[in-house]
């Protein structure tokens, strides 16, 4: 009876959606049917399941249902003793439940798990948890999960140990509960809320109550809309914590809920459909898949995942047979996803070129078909990477203008446990990594040190820009203008107090075998071998794995091949298979700024699908890109080729000339101008301090006589957001 009761005091304190329809009892039997199907079809070689679930009933007390060496009272933070039976006790009953299983309708298994439920039921206290996550999702999801796969066994759960067994599922689910295991919990949105709303339709299948399954369905739907808070932002970003990046980790957790959810709903009243749908194909095609190459996630959005194991590395293609059957609108493109993601066809196959910025979470993405280049920078409105639950432990400096280069896909996998996190790819760092003491997530992370950050676009190109003011004693103004053959690096104003050398970091990826390519003053050199040496001015251009970089102003660089081993446990803590070790060789790639400079500078160009010394001189010979302002004031770049001036202005009233054009602005902005034919120009502006309504832009072309240009600006959440108009 207590199941009954927690049931009437739940409803009896929240309002419920209302349908006009009546409702067919066989719902309820279709949803626990595909949910039970998707857990078979998650088995994909069911002779290693069998041998799991023997080695699981070795550890298992058969008398009395207790697992053996489990702390059952243990309720820390990180891993719980009692955590991982959870799972154990699912697999004893997909195997249960499993036609092709040898333990399919085995009586002695049927008689472990309704002994292993019951102890773990009747444990006093029932067994939880410090962080609440374990009560809101993990614990009530996998015992519901069980007792789904228990509905078609050969012999139902004991009637006693069901009911035991619900009540478990359904505590915390006040709405007031700090075990938050209620989609309605006023901490509860974006990810959270749906992977919670989704345990709802577990609980109100299995009770075939109504009221239940409808309130699980309308919150899991719920997060598909824009928002400022948890969730997907207005620029399709997604961000979680309030503050935090996190499209690849969060917003996988987010789309499985919904995707589950949507196949278990599919082609019922409850179906996900209209205006919902097409926003949330219109998230999961650009801000999912889209910061993918191939089956490889760009780690600059999964936050503090990034310290799991091949966390860059998604295998997705269930999901993606799933999406083709509940949007069969965009059926073909997440056909041509799929077959990237298994290597039918070649990472480069329709891939359209796109140049993005998403001014609310201080994130650009850069793809042409040969390659993915991101950008992750923190203004003063963000949290840098998340730090907390004993991961990302050395992420410090995480979202410090990192940038994620993909050609292959593989260039980062698994190498987060030997990297130098002082010399993150594409940051100005100080040789430091300051560790935070362990703590929750969303919790004294490191925000921004100034608004100044942000990009134009015009949709196929863009520059991005920001500002780090005296972040822990270190500033720089950094830039990246992007075009289709390169991306041109600058940075200026770079200062620091600190007793480190400050480096900015060109790459530090995994050792590509084709060796390294170098062009110095006086000879080339193509080299194979583990090396460290150190050009004083004498390096003009490199090329490594397919990228050729390029330094036009040559400057101190450091080149160090390496071999490195390490294992996961230094950049997490908690679970001992984090003890696995990497050995990985690694190429480390940086220019050189000194101890406590003052006003370095540096430029390089990354050139990708740059293979040999020849392909680069073809490259050369165009003469694109000229660097026409690098300094703590004005960063500005010319594409010859395409007739393209991008500037970034980091104060008022600073002029732009050149033979061309004369530039200014009345206000910090980034700008961007295109020749599209004789006297016909497009101007591209935002605002990347987010403080303005208005920018007055001066221009002069071909010494002509200067014209005012007043664009009005986006109010937020669109603040930041480029604006465009014809000059004439």
């Amino acid at each position: 009876m207590k199941f009954t009761l927690t049931l009437i005091v739940l409803f009896g304190m929240i309002s419920v959606p209302s349908y006009s329809y009546s409702l067919s009892p066989e719902i309820f039997d279709t949803i626990l049917r595909r949910i039970h199907l998707e857990q078979l079809d998650q088995v994909t070689d069911v002779a290693a399941l069998d041998k799991a679930v023997s080695q699981n009933l070795s550890e298992l007390d058969t008398e009395n249902g207790r697992w053996k060496g489990v702390d059952y009272f243990d309720h820390k933070r990180i891993n719980p003793s009692w955590q991982p039976i959870l799972e154990k006790m699912r697999k004893l009953t997909v195997a249960y439940s499993h036609p092709q299983s040898r333990y399919y309708g085995d009586p002695t298994l049927w008689k472990a798990i309704n002994q292993s439920l019951s102890y773990f039921s009747n444990h006093d206290p029932i067994p939880y948890c410090d962080n609440w996550f374990q009560q809101g999702i993990t614990r009530p999801q996998k015992l519901a999960l069980s007792m789904i796969n228990m509905e078609f066994g050969h012999h139902p759960l004991d009637e006693t140990v069901r009911k035991s067994t619900l009540d478990v599922i359904c505590r915390d689910t006040a709405v007031t509960s700090n075990g938050r295991n209620n989609p309605m919990h006023k901490y509860n949105f974006g990810a959270n809320k749906a992977e919670i709303a989704m345990g709802w339709i577990y609980i109100g299948a299995l009770t075939k109550n109504r009221t239940m399954l409808e309130i699980g369905v309308r919150e899991v739907f719920a997060p598909i809309s824009y928002t400022t808070g948890e969730g997907i932002q207005h620029d399709l970003s997604y961000d979680m914590h309030y503050g935090y990046l996190y499209n690849g980790a969060y917003g996988i957790v987010f789309v499985n809920s919904v995707v589950k959810s949507a196949n278990y709903l599919y082609e019922t009243p409850y179906a996900l459909h209209g205006a919902q749908l097409d926003l949330f194909r219109k998230f999961v095609l650009e801000s999912i898949f889209g910061v993918m190459r191939g089956p490889w996630m760009d780690w600059n959005v999964l936050g503090r995942g990034i310290s799991r194991t091949n966390a860059t590395r998604m295998n997705l293609n269930k999901l993606l047979r799933a999406l083709q059957r509940i949007d069969p609108k965009a059926a073909g493109s997440y056909e041509i996803i799929r077959q990237r993601m298994t290597g039918e066809v070649q990472l480069s196959h329709a891939v359209q070129p796109l140049h993005r910025v998403y001014w609310s979470t201080d994130f650009t993405v850069h793809r042409r078909p040969s390659y993915y280049l991101s950008i992750h920078a923190v203004s003063s409105r963000n949290h840098a990477q998340e730090i907390g639950n004993m991961e990302n432990l050395r992420g410090y400096w995480g979202a410090q203008g990192t940038v994620n280069l993909l050609l292959k896909g593989d260039e980062y996998d698994n190498i987060f446990p030997v990297w130098d996190w002082a010399k993150l790819p594409g940051s100005t760092l100080p040789d430091t990594v300051p560790m935070l003491e362990n703590k929750a997530p969303g919790e004294g992370d490191r925000w921004g040190t100034d608004a100044f950050s942000g990009g134009v676009s015009d949709s196929l190109y863009g520059v991005s820009a920001y500002v780090v003011h005296e972040d822990l004693n270190t500033s720089s103004k950094k830039s990246w203008f992007m075009f289709d053959e390169e991306t041109v690096c600058l940075g200026a104003g770079i200062r620091s107090t600190l007793p480190y050398r400050v480096s900015t970091t060109v790459n530090q990826c995994i050792y590509d075998d084709e060796g390294i390519f170098i062009g110095g003053s006086k000879k080339q050199m193509h080299v194979h071998k583990n090396m460290h040496k150190v050009y004083d001015n004498d390096l003009n251009w490199l090329i490594h794995g397919g990228v050729a970089y390029l330094f036009p102003h040559q400057g101190v660089a450091e080149l160090k091949v390496d071999e490195r081993k390490s294992d996961w446990s230094t950049i997490r803590g908690g679970d001992k298979s984090y003890k696995r070790v990497e050995n990985k060789s690694v190429f480390q790639l940086t220019l050189e700024h000194g101890e406590k400079p003052f006003d370095a500078s540096y430029a390089y160009i990354i050139v990708p699908d740059i293979h040999t010394a020849e392909a680069l001189q073809k490259y050369r010979i165009k003469n694109n890109i000229s660097i026409r302002m690098n300094t703590d004031k004005l960063q500005a770049v010319f594409h010859r080729n395409l007739k393209i001036w991008q500037m970034v202005f980091y104060e008022k009233d600073i002029p732009y000339i050149d033979k061309q054009l004369h530039v200014s602005t009345d206000i910090p902005a980034i700008v961007m101008i295109k020749k599209l034919s004789k006297d016909n120009y497009q101007l591209h502006v935002a605002d990347p301090t987010q403080q303005y309504n208005r920018i007055h832009i001066t221009v002069s072309i071909d010494r002509g006589l200067s014209q005012v240009y007043a664009v009005d600006l986006p109010a937020k959440p669109y603040a930041g957001q480029t604006v465009a108009i014809d000059l004439k």
